[in-house]
């Protein structure tokens, strides 16, 4: 009769939840003809400054015979991150 010993590897412990994005990315892509041509991807502090730069890039794209941009400005935030005031799209006073 053979008894058959099997070993258990102890559990790792889960990893650490990511603590999300620091900077706001936009994603930026130049169509011509309404075709994508290109797509950049730049990283701001705030979203103020996100939204500002991708509002003027679709205005430079617009002076070109064509051709139109769109971006998207986004932040990953993970389950409990907190806010900052560099996340808000802009700044009101009381």
């Amino acid at each position: 009769m053979a008894i058959a010993l099997a070993a258990c590897a102890p559990m790792k412990e889960p990893s650490p939840v990511a603590m999300g994005d620091t900077h706001w990315t936009l994603q930026f892509t130049w169509l011509k003809n309404n075709k994508p041509t290109h797509t950049q991807t730049y990283q701001f502090i705030s979203r103020m400054e996100c939204f500002n730069q991708m509002y003027e890039m679709q205005e430079a794209a617009k002076k070109v015979k064509n051709q139109i941009g769109s971006g998207l400005c986004f932040k990953a935030f993970a389950e409990g991150q907190e806010r900052t005031s560099n996340d808000l799209l802009a700044r009101y006073s009381k």
